[in-house]
């Protein structure tokens, strides 16, 4: 009886502990019900990181069902957003996760991101706007706050080096032809005064 009694309790505690570890995952995604759908949607990994790949997390199930959606990379399109930028995604199925969608992407820069699903799911438009911040789905952060031992740049100070680079690699080039023009200007007059004696 002892035996029974010991395998039902630590039977409850690891379902008590698989549905708080399960509910974590479910809180930093944004959960919303749309017409006959429940969507829970977010990072593929959170929190999410500048500078380094993720992707987006899209589930999908039948709100009276609980089943999952299936076969939605077909006619569901994706788009992620920040600030007054736009980048069209791929949306694809996730291996052995039915009703589990995703698409690839690497932030770039820490902030407020959003991802934007249109098409169609059965005969129902779909056209919702999905943006991170407090109480829905984790902003992008910086990850030079992790980085040890050295303190690497962020992906935002790597982007401004290699614009300043650029640019000096412009005005050195500028600078080039304006010598290679005053150059042969100058032997142009001394082949001219020569030509002249």
């Amino acid at each position: 009886m002892k035996r029974i009694n010991r395998v039902t309790i630590n039977a409850m505690a690891l379902a008590l502990l698989i549905s708080l570890l399960g509910g974590g995952v479910a809180l930093a995604h944004e959960q919303r019900t749309v017409g006959k759908y429940n969507f829970v949607v977010g990072f593929l990994t959170e929190p999410a990181y500048s500078g380094l790949p993720n992707g987006l997390d899209l589930r999908i199930t039948d709100k009276d069902t609980q089943k999952p959606v299936e076969g939605l990379e077909k006619t569901l399109r994706a788009e992620l957003i920040f600030g007054g930028k736009t980048m069209p995604l791929t949306v694809r199925a996730r291996f052995g996760q039915p009703g589990a969608y995703t698409a690839d992407l690497i932030p770039t820069k820490a902030g407020t991101y959003i991802f934007h699903i249109s098409g169609d799911i059965q005969g129902q438009k779909v056209d919702e706007r999905f943006e991170s911040g407090p109480g829905r789905f984790n902003d992008v952060q910086e990850m030079t706050p992790l980085q040890f031992p050295e303190k690497l740049f962020p992906a935002s100070d790597l982007a401004a080096q290699v614009q300043a680079a650029q640019t000096a690699a412009s005005t050195a080039q500028t600078f080039g032809i304006i010598g290679i023009v005053v150059g042969v200007l100058g032997l142009a007059a001394g082949g001219f005064a020569l030509f002249k004696r």
